[in-house]
């Protein structure tokens, strides 16, 4: 120990050393504390014997596993979870409710609602009749009709006529009514996620005559059976009912 420069001290180990304050330790690390030191941390894994070469070797594996589970972690965080800061309710629930390409689209049309100011024109019960504009030097505007008791309504740039999705005009009105989730009536069940699980590629008429080809009777009866178990599984009763039907089945077949 007294080789490796190490010093007496009032804070002693067993030996009567404390290990090497401030001195080069192996492979140039410094050791700063006794048991939180980088000579203690590697102590559950190397043993004490080892030669550098292996040391290299045995580290450089443990930064590529750690290398590999990050990226894992960085590519669901890209790819899996949609970043959305804290105070963006309305993201959140799209997140929730879009898959990832229909998200990017809405959170273009979120991105725009800074730049957007809204005018109530006309105010009837629980009905608005707004204009929303933008401040930033844009000149078109448009006009919006929003129930908020029923949660329904309609913009005059008509983008959620065509394509479905709301606008950055309805998410603005979202916002200043404190309206925190998207409306039932502004969702299309075509964009959300798990739409396509239980989607159906071919036409019932394919399903009569004699001659069906197994694949397709494979498919229709799993899309079939997918349908029921998504009802059956939502209730406990159900559940145990859908249990039963399926032993009956399986004996009568």
């Amino acid at each position: 120990m007294i080789t490796f420069g190490c010093k007496k001290s009032s804070i002693l180990d067993k030996d009567g050393y404390r290990y090497g304050i401030g001195q080069p330790f192996f492979t140039g690390m410094s050791s700063t504390r006794r048991s939180e030191s980088p000579n203690n941390f590697f102590n559950g894994w190397l043993p004490i014997t080892i030669g550098l070469y292996s040391f290299v070797t045995k580290y450089e594996a443990v930064l590529l596993e750690v290398y590999e589970r990050e990226s894992v972690k960085d590519f669901a965080s890209e790819h899996i979870y949609r970043q959305v800061g804290p105070h963006q309710a309305l993201l959140k629930d799209i997140a929730k409710i879009y898959p990832r390409t229909m998200f990017y689209k809405l959170q273009d049309q979120f991105d725009q609602v800074v730049c957007l100011v809204v005018i109530e024109r006309h105010i009837e019960g629980n009905v608005r009749q707004l204009t929303v504009m933008s401040h930033s030097g844009r000149t078109e505007s448009f006009e919006l009709e929003i129930d908020l008791e029923k949660l329904t309504g309609n913009c005059g740039c008509k983008l959620f006529e065509y394509v479905r999705l709301p606008c950055c005009y309805l998410l603005k009105v979202f916002s200043k009514y404190d309206i925190l989730k998207i409306p039932e009536a502004f969702i299309m069940t075509r964009w959300t996620i798990g739409a396509n699980k239980l989607s159906r590629s071919y036409d019932e008429s394919q399903l009569k005559g004699d001659n069906l080809r197994h694949a397709l009777c494979h498919i229709h009866l799993s899309l079939c059976a997918s349908n029921l178990f998504e009802r059956a599984s939502k209730m406990k009763k159900s559940f145990d009912f859908a249990v039963l039907k399926l032993d009956e089945l399986e004996y009568d077949l």
